[in-house]
């Protein structure tokens, strides 16, 4: 979407971004409602009637929502590919979204439309194995093709995997450094960790969480902080440029990763961990299902979801843990995670598009 200030149109890299009017609000499940549908006619026209795009073989539908494939139909009636790519899944993030009645209504609606959207793709991507399952278990009436390609960090971003080495060791009289990157949404339970921060440090561990990004929760979060005399512990950073992240994470202690459980995210894998691993940063996360299914309990520090009081007590566990320990840990998460590297990731990308191609 266009936003105030940005041009029509920017070169990013290799590419060309066109960006459509349209706005993002909080609203409830009809204002969303009607914003999805007002892009996705945008979107369509756009590929109807722009000459750029009369020739176009791949359409590549990246959801929420998923019926935004509808997009694709002037392009897939020409004959083009379709490629659904499903970074969380929508019945369930409407429930989530909507709690109560409303939710539930609109999670059979979504459950539907997911299925529709699925029957109209070529190949349907998705980004974890929780999520593979499930929609494995959610048929569509005909054979999919159906791809994991997991959100791993590219390494033309974050560099090559960075072995965990001297710098975590402890040091003594040195605040224990943490680290949250990423939108600052009630879903990612921000708070939940500015409690575990205050906590941990009224019981004498000296710790300091920074907060890297912008959200919908900043204010909020910005009076938790206040009122929990913990100013001293926690402070916030504007958002960090992607070219200059590696840089900045690897200057702390850990990663921190506080996300709420529910019927969404039980099945979502976070990029800020994925990320975390990657570049060979000790990782404190909450216990989510879909974590636990990739990362092995002595490859990180996991407390209980929104548990403030857990949280607290791990922070202090990880203070207290030895340099063997702060390296040994990452390491297992490297190694638990070997499959998933962007390198294999890429290539299973590229291959989808190589077939895809070579039909007529």
């Amino acid at each position: 979407m266009r936003e105030p200030g940005r041009p029509d149109e920017e070169p990013v890299g290799p590419l060309k971004v066109i960006r459509l009017p349209g706005t993002k609000s909080r609203g409830g499940p009809l204002t969303y409602l009607w914003e999805y549908l007002s892009f996705i006619w945008r979107c369509r026209r756009l590929l109807a009637t722009d000459q750029r795009f009369q020739g176009v073989r791949i359409v590549h539908v990246h959801a929420l929502p998923d019926f935004l494939v509808w997009a694709a139909t002037p392009a897939r009636r020409r004959g083009a590919r379709i490629i659904l790519d499903l970074h969380e899944i929508f019945p369930e993030f409407t429930v989530s979204k909507f709690p109560g009645v409303t939710g539930r209504l609109f999670g059979v609606v979504a459950q539907r439309l997911e299925r529709q959207a699925r029957r109209r793709a070529d190949v349907t991507i998705t980004v974890n194995k929780p999520i593979a399952a499930l929609l494995g278990s959610r048929g569509i009436g005909r054979p999919e093709r159906l791809v994991l390609i997991h959100n791993s960090a590219d390494p033309a971003d974050f560099g090559p995997m960075r072995i965990p080495d001297a710098h975590a060791r402890p040091r003594p009289g040195v605040p224990l450094e943490l680290v949250y990157h990423g939108t600052l949404t009630h879903l990612y339970g921000l708070d939940v960790a500015i409690r575990g921060v205050a906590l941990a440090s009224t019981r004498g561990t000296a710790v300091h969480l920074t907060i890297l990004g912008d959200g919908q929760e900043r204010d909020a979060l910005g009076r938790l902080v206040t009122d929990l005399h913990a100013t001293n512990a926690v402070t916030f950073e504007s958002h960090v440029p992607q070219d200059a992240l590696r840089e900045r994470l690897t200057l702390t202690d850990g990663g921190i990763v506080p996300t709420r459980l529910d019927g969404m995210t039980r099945y979502s894998l976070s990029n800020k961990l994925l990320d975390y691993v990657h570049l060979g940063i000790p990782v404190l996360a909450a216990r989510l299902p879909s974590y636990a299914a990739y990362l092995p309990d002595n490859a990180a520090w996991f407390w209980d979801p929104e548990d403030p009081e857990h949280l607290a007590a791990t922070i202090g566990e990880f203070a207290a843990a030895t340099a063997d320990d702060r390296r040994a840990r990452p390491i297992r998460a490297q190694r638990a995670l070997q499959d998933v590297g962007w390198d294999r990731e890429r290539a299973r990308l590229i291959e989808i598009y190589t077939s895809l191609l070579s039909f007529p």
